[in-house]
């Protein structure tokens, strides 16, 4: 039996509710959140040794810590319908979908295998609290957690990636070799994307405890050196100017189904005989104009609303269970004065200023001020305790967001099912 199957779990701590970000963190490598984003986010790689101090400590007294989460667990949770995992195989590369039996699985010894699980944080409470050491970085930016498991000599090929990702050692060690290389093309002939002419200029053995920050397009290659290897990856989004635009603008002509005046019909009484009928008439052009002045379509500040509700939309996979035998207003009014109201796991929060958008929709609209200050505390803080803020309203948005799963009471072992 290894020694990892022997070693005690770690457990992560959840972040503090006030960051401190002009302070050094060992998570950085012992300086600030606000002095890593000015040096080196999206900017230049950066190494912690040390990363979780914890994996040292055990190491000193000679009892060695393991991932917060077994194989065994990740294995579960990626034969699941609704997780997003793959397997991954060298020599030759194969590539496979889950969900995955125990038996499609490698065993943990044999060599040139890769798991990767995707959103980890909706499955285990370790993994949520991974993600919470980040928030010194906007939640619009953060994608999910992911985990790789690994045999020995297992990794996704050297390749590159388009958003900033940060590489936490749990179990086992990687060899991560790592270019700034301007050449990122790809070989054709792979079900990966994996690049042609990877040259390394950096190389690091990286061990429980250490962590490896990439910004996007820094060519990199992570090769599992232990059976059971895992790399956990907290990874950002970065979409498309074209995305958030095509997005903004389609959210933002959905909002004009509820302006009266725009129901009118163009009229041009002034028309006068033209002898270029083929030219679109200069009426309609500044009759436009002058519309898109008074409703403000030609100001950001209108078009934005609309990327921050996309930007709050959950992932694809996301599945939010009513509760089961779900309370009434006045029930959950009472147990809110009691337990805390957090987001289910898969729930995105995003802020425009005072207005919160959750899972793709506008939750203040409407609303009364202590229900608004209400999610603005649910999305700044995470969590929301008091029933002061809920009124008697079977309307109420809170409580229609608890109805729909988006949120739960916690603690509640049916937010890790």
């Amino acid at each position: 039996m290894t020694a990892f199957y022997l070693s005690k779990p770690y457990e992560p701590p959840q972040a503090p509710e006030n960051l401190p970000l002009d302070l050094p963190w060992a998570l950085l490598g012992g300086i600030s959140p606000e002095k890593f984003m000015k040096k080196y986010w999206h900017k230049k790689p950066l190494l912690v040794r040390g990363a979780i101090p914890a994996f040292e400590l055990a190491k000193t007294v000679h009892e060695p810590l393991s991932s917060p989460i077994s194989p065994k667990e990740l294995f579960k949770i990626a034969s699941k319908d609704d997780v997003e995992s793959r397997l991954i195989k060298a020599h030759p590369w194969s590539f496979e979908e889950g969900p995955f039996s125990k038996k499609s699985i490698p065993s943990l010894e044999t060599a040139d295998w890769t798991l990767l699980v995707q959103g980890m944080e909706a499955w285990h409470p370790a993994a949520a609290n991974v993600l919470s050491w980040f928030r010194f970085i906007p939640d619009a930016r953060l994608d999910d957690l992911m985990i790789s498991i690994a045999g020995p000599g297992g990794g996704v090929g050297p390749h590159f990636d388009s958003y900033d990702v940060f590489l936490i050692q749990m179990s086992g060690r990687r060899r991560w070799k790592i270019s700034e290389q301007t050449d990122l093309s790809l070989s054709p002939d792979l079900p990966l994307k994996i690049l042609q002419n990877f040259q390394p200029e950096q190389e690091w053995d990286l061990e429980p405890g250490d962590m490896l920050y990439l910004p996007p397009h820094i060519a990199h290659d992570g090769i599992a050196l232990d059976a059971g290897c895992q790399t956990w990856s907290v990874g950002f989004r970065a979409q498309s100017y074209k995305e958030l635009i095509q997005e903004g603008l389609w959210r933002l002509a959905e909002s004009l189904e509820n302006v009266p005046e725009l129901e009118k019909r163009f009229a041009d009484p002034r028309q006068g005989a033209t002898t270029s009928p083929e030219q679109l008439p200069n009426e309609l052009s500044k009759q436009i104009a002058v519309l898109l002045r008074n409703l403000k379509l030609d100001q950001v500040e209108t078009f934005m609303p609309g990327v921050a509700e996309y930007l709050s939309e959950p992932k694809p996979q996301a599945i939010f269970t009513p509760p089961k035998d779900a309370l009434d207003i006045g029930q959950f009014k009472s147990l809110l004065s009691k337990q805390a109201l957090v987001p289910h796991p898969q729930t995105r929060l995003i802020a425009l200023g005072k207005t919160i958008f959750c899972n793709g929709e506008d939750m203040t609209l409407g609303q009364t001020p202590f229900n608004q200050k209400a999610w603005q505390s649910l999305a700044a803080k995470r969590l929301l305790k008091g029933s002061g803020f809920i009124a008697n309203n079977p309307e109420d948005s809170l409580f229609e967001a608890y109805l729909a799963g988006w949120l739960i009471f916690s603690p509640s072992t049916e937010r890790w099912l």
